[in-house]
């Protein structure tokens, strides 16, 4: 039950392309003499070579067949993706096969940076990671349009697998407040601990965080440094150091949360490179169809998938070994995706991207003008398709019930409902609404009709004309948020910009429905309350912008 290196994408603190050292604050001796280095602050991800990808080819059986070569590290969550493939080596028997005429080999590979590296290059067009990094992912390489990242499908929620182990008089959350606490940055391990510094109304500030290079570095530095207070880290690891039968028990430590508490907050994702995903799109569909049938394979008959992931990942206790693996993690079908990057759901794909956003920006791992939209990265039409043609009835969702309901605020709660009107908003909203009666006779709504008639027109006259709608809030709530702690206000901002962009999805339906627009060449996006036009004029605030793209 062996997670090394880091989940996921998440070792982008690795150094990447002869990139920037650590700067050394302390380090732990640990066993055989060994040191780790630790850091005040965390290393962003700088990626400097980017490149085309190559579909690799195979013979099999005198036929050249695609191949798609997918790096792994070592985790439960890629149950489905063994059963899919029907172990680890490239097989026509596979459902890749079946479905989509092309191979797959799943390669252990320890170090995610690796993973990041052949991806940018494009020896890997499909690579897995976690939805909390995809952000920092994003803003690495938003600079080449060739890899912006496209999550199309979901491996597993952590469910366990990740935890905070505390010693000494460390009860509860705010007991962290001004102690020593060790993780590696900018990972799912970072992304857990902000959350739940937040969660408890703390900053990161309020805790001496040290950096270590992963979780498997983490975990050395708190055994053999006694001042560290609390480690980040996942399975076996939490189990090593908190059971007294394991060799690596450490007296007087607890579990203080795991991702059972937090049970959709982590999630390991799958997603290809955008000039892959556009040149290739059918096999990206039969990729996430052969995932989900995976599933179901998986369900009926798991044990060859205990075998093959044991022999793989060479895990010293064999397929049983592998087989508590899953108990860490839950696996998804198909109305899980579906709620997954469902804009309504409220710890979905879109929510974890603007928490970590936010979270990211609050520590300087992203700009503090980062305002990055999450449809940009979520690429849903693979399911839409299978939705369409009814496939997976039978599969149910056991997961239903988010931990964070609570969390959600509703657009009466993030804007003012006292706002004097002015002229020169695009489209107008009443405070606290995301539509707005089509057929009334106000003159605000008289307004909105004439400006969707242009956008029709203009559309209509440029056949490559895109329209980009870009939803905002007005901000009179913001420092009210802002004195009830980090937690609540960076809850409300990931929901102001959900919100938002719910009024520019209003605006597309409109265009789309009344205006026969092309929906394919209507964008979307939430800036919530990044981007106020005036201080005083919240109406100015209240609006959807309206963007031309010309490629004529």
């Amino acid at each position: 039950m062996n997670k090394q290196t880091i989940i996921g994408i998440a070792v982008l603190l690795a150094i990447v392309a002869g990139g920037v050292g650590y700067k050394l604050v302390s380090s732990g001796k640990i066993g055989g003499g060994s040191s780790v280095s630790m850091s005040a602050e965390p290393q962003k991800l700088s990626l400097t070579r980017t490149g085309g990808y190559t579909l690799e080819k195979i013979k099999m059986d005198g036929e050249e067949v695609p191949l798609i070569k997918i790096p792994v590290v070592t985790w439960g969550g890629y149950a489905a993706l063994f059963a899919a493939n029907g172990g680890s080596k490239p097989n026509k028997k596979s459902l890749f096969y079946k479905n989509g005429r092309f191979v797959v080999e799943i390669i252990r590979e320890e170090n995610p940076n690796v993973h990041l590296e052949g991806y940018a290059a494009g020896k890997y067009p499909i690579i897995w990671s976690t939805m909390d990094t995809v952000p920092l992912i994003y803003d690495a390489l938003r600079s080449d349009k060739r890899v912006i990242p496209q999550v199309f499908g979901i491996f597993d929620w952590s469910f366990g697998g990740d935890g905070i182990i505390v010693r000494g008089d460390i009860k509860t959350p705010k007991d962290l407040r001004g102690r020593k606490v060790v993780t590696s940055g900018n990972t799912p391990s970072h992304f857990f601990l902000l959350w739940l510094l937040a969660q408890s109304g703390m900053y990161a500030s309020d805790v001496n965080v040290q950096y270590v290079s992963d979780a498997v570095a983490a975990k050395d530095a708190f055994i053999s440094d006694t001042s560290i207070d609390a480690c980040v880290t996942w399975s076996p690891f939490l189990y090593e150091i908190t059971d007294s039968a394991s060799k690596s028990y450490v007296k007087d430590t607890r579990l203080l949360i795991t991702s059972k508490d937090a049970n959709q907050l982590i999630a390991d994702v799958y997603l290809a490179r955008l000039d892959f995903i556009k040149e290739q799109p059918a096999i990206v569909k039969a990729f996430s169809q052969s995932m989900l049938e995976g599933y179901d394979e998986f369900n009926k008959n798991p044990q060859p998938v205990y075998n093959e992931m044991a022999a793989l990942f060479k895990l010293p206790g064999g397929a049983h070994e592998a087989q508590l693996m899953l108990g860490d993690v839950h696996i998804a079908n198909f109305p899980e995706t579906q709620m997954f990057v469902d804009l309504e759901n409220p710890i979905s794909a879109y929510k974890i991207f603007y928490l970590a956003q936010e979270y990211y920006k609050g520590i300087n791992s992203l700009p503090a003008a980062a305002s990055y939209d999450a449809e940009a990265v979520i690429w849903k039409n693979g399911l839409a398709e299978m939705k369409t043609k009814k496939m997976f009835a039978q599969q149910q969702n056991t997961v239903k019930n988010s931990f964070n309901k609570l969390g959600s605020f509703n657009i009466a709660d993030l804007e003012n409902k006292k706002i004097v009107l002015t002229e020169d908003v695009q489209i107008y909203f009443d405070p606290q609404k995301i539509n707005f009666d089509f057929s009334s006779d106000r003159e605000e709504i008289s307004k909105n009709r004439r400006d969707l008639q242009k956008i029709a027109e203009q559309m209509e006259v440029l056949g490559t004309t895109m329209v980009k709608l870009v939803g905002h809030l007005d901000t009179t709530k913001v420092d009210e948020f802002k004195s009830q702690g980090p937690q609540v206000f960076i809850e409300a901002s990931a929901q102001a910009k959900l919100i938002s962009k719910k009024r520019a999805e209003f605006i597309k339906t409109l265009l789309v429905d009344k205006y026969r627009c092309d929906a394919q060449r209507i964008l979307t996006e939430g800036r919530g309350w990044d981007q106020p036009m005036d201080a005083k004029d919240q109406t100015r605030n209240r609006r959807v912008e309206v963007k031309f793209l010309s490629f004529e």
